[in-house]
């Protein structure tokens, strides 16, 4: 009987355990009435709270689990913030103030190899434009040439108004291949191409989501853009042609940044 008495305690104990760690913790959100969820435990229920609120939940340790454990505070026309449990000390109080949603609308001209209100270039071997998009970049190329030419992606890149410097990548490479070597494509004779261009750090995997997600090229959701007029950025976009290696690298200004709706 004794013996029994101890498997049972043993089992409950392993049962509570397996179940995991018990974590209590306070969140207090600006603006005060924003809406809380909470998403916790092995089987991923899902608790709703309205801010200011105590809250009590039980966390897996098995990370396949663990890593979809959140609290996320959100309120209409502003930005929702999400924040994992296990980042969270018992017994903590989150104070979390959501930023309003704006967006900004940007515009560029080009600075060099000329001067153009609009990213557009051309000489006796390529007619070039960009369109900025929100991920990425919209590239139109033109060879007004009699020979065949290579755009080598291999050494193109980007560098943002950081001064970083990023790989370029486009839509006809894999996002799971994105880091490997990235072949040159060949513009035929008076021939052109389109071609969507990005940052190869821009494209991330998300555990959460288990999808690949592409970050934007510039914060325009937050009033953070007001700063980016004026700053520079260059796309390096080099060519070959007649065994002849050409780097075209467009420095681009951004010459306005308007708030929408201001």
């Amino acid at each position: 009987m004794k013996k029994y008495l101890v498997l049972v305690c043993a089992l409950m104990l392993a049962s509570g355990c397996a179940s995991g760690m018990k974590k209590s913790f306070t969140v207090i959100a600006d603006p005060p009435d924003s809406d809380i969820k909470v998403v916790s435990g092995r089987d991923l229920d899902v608790e709703k709270y309205r801010s200011p609120a105590k809250i009590s939940v039980r966390i897996p340790k098995d990370s396949r689990f663990l890593v979809k454990n959140v609290v996320e505070i959100s309120k209409a026309a502003y930005k929702t913030q999400k924040i994992q449990l296990r980042d969270i000390q018992d017994g903590e109080v989150l104070n979390i103030k959501l930023d309003k949603v704006v967006a900004y609308r940007l515009k560029y001209r080009l600075i060099s190899p000329a001067q153009s209100d609009e990213i557009k270039f051309k000489d006796k071997i390529i007619s070039l434009s960009f369109v900025v998009g929100d991920q990425s970049f919209q590239m139109n190329l033109e060879n007004l040439t009699t020979y065949p030419l290579k755009i080598l992606w291999g050494s193109a890149d980007y560098t943002d108004i950081n001064s970083r410097a990023h790989r370029l990548m486009h839509f006809g490479i894999r996002y799971q291949d994105r880091n490997n070597a990235i072949p040159a494509q060949v513009v035929p004779a008076r021939g052109s191409i389109q071609q969507t261009v990005m940052p190869i750090s821009s494209v991330v995997y998300s555990q959460e989501k288990k999808a690949y997600e592409n970050f934007p090229l510039f914060p325009l959701d937050s009033d953070m853009a007001a700063g980016l007029k004026g700053r520079i950025f260059y796309i390096l976009i080099p060519v070959e042609i007649d065994r002849q290696t050409i780097p075209y690298n467009f420095k681009i200004e951004i010459t306005e940044a308007v708030k929408q709706g201001a």
